[in-house]
């Protein structure tokens, strides 16, 4: 009888540590379709909005920003936008950018809650792009 029990051990054991090394538990989930489709038109109606914006730095220069990229949460409630100064003669610190849009926030959030077609107006949280601009080499 404790032979037996001891092989029920040893037989969990195994399974649970097969389990832990299984490949597919590092395999990265794909995103779903509609995750995807919500993602690309909260980005195509940020664009729009930042497009009719004029951000200004501190010296009074007018900058366009580009949305690298849009993620979004499972429920697709909050979203966070990367963004990216948009041209390279101008040499705008990432904080002036940051600053820039949170300055005009209120008008931002105000105008993609009335251009959006979806149930729920996501949560904007704006970031920016440093992780993939130093995978893609880009300077």
């Amino acid at each position: 009888m404790i032979l037996k029990k001891m092989t029920k051990l040893n037989f969990t054991l195994e399974r649970l540590m097969r389990r832990k090394n299984d490949l597919q538990l590092y395999k990265t989930i794909p995103k779903k379709p509609r995750l995807l489709k919500v993602a690309e038109l909260i980005k195509r109606t940020l664009a729009e909005i930042f497009v009719s914006q004029n951000f200004t730095d501190y010296d009074g220069k007018s900058f366009l920003i580009f949305i690298r990229d849009v993620e979004l949460s499972k429920d697709a409630k909050i979203a966070t936008v990367f963004l990216k100064n948009f041209s390279n003669q101008n040499n705008v610190d990432e904080e002036s950018i940051i600053d820039a849009v949170e300055k005009n926030l209120l008008r931002i959030k105000k105008e993609f809650s009335k251009k959006i077609e979806l149930r729920y107006t996501p949560k904007l949280r704006f970031r920016m792009d440093f992780k993939k601009e130093k995978n893609l080499g880009i300077n």
